[in-house]
C-alpha cells in the first residue's frame, strides 16, 4: 500500500494518539455535512482508495428526498470520498475520534466533476493564471437554543456587542475558540450579535479553498459543541419572525500569488481606496448578484431576511460603510476589500465561492466598470435607488442562476444542473405546503 508521507504521519498521529476512528466528511449540495467514520486499522485504506458512497448522497434534497429528474438514482455508480491528510483534526467534543475532509473522485480515482471542493480549487487555479491570488474571510452568525423537545427556547435577552453578551454560554465559548485554536481555525474576533444567544465570529482571511475548509470545521465544531453543552447550534438564517436573522459576509482581497502582502484592491489615490482591479471585482459580484444570491442564500427562509432596515441587503448595489448593502466597501482606514452580505450559513460554502471568485474574475476580464456607490440609508427602498432588487424568493434566485452561463462553466454541468434540481425540489415542496397562517387568515373569512 502506496501512501504519501503526510498520509502516513496523519496514521502515525492517530494512532499514537489512541484515535479508533475518523470521520470522513464532504458537503452535498444543500452544505449538509454527509460522513462516514472508518476504524483506525481501514484509515491507510481510505487514503489509498477512498470511501464510497451512493451517488444519489449529492442529490438529496435538505429533507434526504430525490429531486424529480434527478441524475443519480439507486442504479447510479458510487463516487469515493478522498481523504485530505493536511485536513486532519480531531473530532470537536469526541475523545478516541478523528475527522478529515474530503475531495469527490470517480471509481478510477479521477476527480469527480460533481466535487464541491474541487470546483472552488479549479475557481482559484484559474484567478491563480491571471496573476491573482483571492483571499477570502467568512464571518459567520448563528444561535444557540435550548432544545426543549417540543421545540426550541431563546437564551439570554436580546443585546448587540455588550460586554454581558460575550457571557453567553461561557462554558460552550470556551470549548469552541479552543477547539477552533488546536484545529488550526484562526478567530480574530467574536461577539454576541443581536438576538438573544446569537453568535458572530470573524475567522481569519486566506486562500478560498482553505477559507471554506475553515467555516466547514467551525459549523462541525459549534453545533457539535453545542449539543454537548445541552444546546441546539443553528445557522438557519431566520428562525423567528421577530429575532434577527443569521448572515454568512465573504471579506474578499487579492494579491499575486508570489507577493501575499500586496494588496491588488488597494489604492490610497482613489476616493474610496479601490484600484481598478478591485473596481472591476466589484462589477463583477455586482453583475452576477442574483445567480449569486441563489448560492449563497440557499434555502426558502434565506429571503425572510431580506427586509428593509434589516442590516440584510434588498438591492444589488454598493455601497461605502454600509452594512445594508449587498456588497460594502469598509471604512478606509481598514485594509481594501470587499464584503459580500448576501449569504447565510445555510450554503455550501465552497460553491458560493466558486461563485464568488468566477464573478470577480468576469469583471475583471471583461473591464466592468460598478459606477458610483449609493450614498444615504440604502437599506430603504428609496434609498436603493434603481439598482435591482435582491431575488424575493428562492424560485426567481435559481431563474436567475440557471440563466448565467460564467455560473454555469464555473460550477461544471454536472453540479450546475443538479444543485438547480435539487434546490428547486425544496421550493416546490415549500410551495404545495399550507401553513397554519393560511388556515388562521381565510378557513373562517371564505
Amino acid at each position: 500500500m502506496r501512501l504519501s508521507g503526510e498520509q502516513q504521519a496523519v496514521v502515525a498521529a492517530a494512532r499514537e494518539g489512541g484515535v479508533r476512528e475518523v470521520r470522513v466528511v464532504f458537503l452535498d449540495y444543500n452544505g449538509l455535512p454527509r460522513a462516514r467514520s472508518v476504524m483506525i486499522d481501514r484509515l491507510p485504506q481510505a487514503f489509498e482508495r477512498g470511501i464510497n458512497f451512493s451517488s444519489p448522497t449529492v442529490d438529496f434534497n435538505s429533507r434526504d428526498l430525490f429531486p424529480p429528474a434527478a441524475a443519480f438514482d439507486l442504479a447510479s455508480p458510487d463516487f469515493w470520498a478522498i481523504p485530505d491528510p493536511a485536513t486532519y483534526r480531531p473530532a470537536p467534543g469526541e475523545t478516541g475520534v478523528g475527522q478529515l475532509l474530503a475531495d469527490l473522485a470517480g471509481a478510477g480515482g479521477a476527480p469527480w466533476e460533481g466535487c464541491p471542493r474541487t470546483a472552488l480549487r479549479r475557481a482559484a487555479e484559474r484567478a491563480a493564471g491571471r496573476g491573482i491570488a483571492f483571499n477570502a474571510g467568512f464571518e459567520p452568525e448563528g444561535y444557540l437554543f435550548r432544545d426543549t423537545g417540543d421545540g426550541v427556547e431563546l437564551v439570554g435577552a436580546p443585546r448587540f456587542a455588550t460586554a454581558d453578551g460575550l457571557e453567553v454560554a461561557p462554558a460552550f465559548m470556551r470549548d469552541l475558540l479552543t477547539y477552533l485554536a488546536t484545529a488550526g481555525v484562526p478567530v480574530e474576533q467574536w461577539s454576541e450579535e443581536y438576538g438573544p444567544g446569537q453568535v458572530e465570529v470573524n475567522l481569519r482571511y486566506t486562500a478560498p479553498p482553505a477559507a471554506a475548509d475553515g467555516l466547514v470545521i467551525y459549523r462541525l465544531a459549534f453545533r457539535s459543541l453545542a449539543r454537548r453543552h445541552g444546546l441546539l447550534g443553528s445557522f438557519m438564517p431566520k428562525p423567528f419572525e421577530d429575532q434577527a436573522g443569521s448572515g454568512l459576509h465573504v471579506h474578499l482581497s487579492a494579491s499575486p500569488p508570489d507577493e501575499p502582502e500586496t494588496n491588488l484592491f488597494d489604492d490610497p489615490g482613489d476616493e474610496l481606496g479601490l484600484s481598478t482591479l478591485g473596481r472591476q471585482a466589484l462589477a463583477g459580484l455586482l453583475a452576477h448578484g442574483a445567480a449569486l444570491t441563489a448560492l449563497g442564500a440557499s434555502t426558502v427562509n434565506s429571503y425572510r431576511r431580506f427586509l428593509p432596515g434589516s442590516w440584510a441587503p434588498t438591492h444589488i448595489m454598493y455601497a461605502y460603510a454600509s452594512r445594508a448593502a449587498f456588497v460594502r466597501i469598509p471604512e478606509r482606514e481598514t485594509a481594501r476589500r470587499l464584503e459580500l452580505r448576501i449569504g447565510d450559513g445555510a450554503c455550501n460554502p465552497y460553491l458560493y465561492l466558486t461563485g464568488i471568485l468566477a464573478a470577480m474574475v468576469d469583471g475583471i476580464e471583461r473591464g466592468l466598470d460598478p459606477g458610483p456607490p449609493l450614498p444615504g440609508d440604502v437599506g430603504t427602498t428609496a434609498g436603493a435607488g434603481a439598482a435591482p432588487a435582491v431575488p424575493p424568493t428562492l424560485d426567481r434566485a435559481l431563474e436567475a442562476l440557471e440563466a448565467d452561463q460564467v455560473m454555469s462553466d464555473a460550477l461544471g454541468s454536472v453540479i450546475f444542473e443538479e444543485y438547480i434540481r435539487v434546490k428547486r425540489s425544496e421550493w416546490e415542496a415549500y410551495r404545495k405546503h399550507v401553513p397554519e397562517w393560511d388556515r388562521e387568515w381565510y378557513l373562517r373569512r371564505y
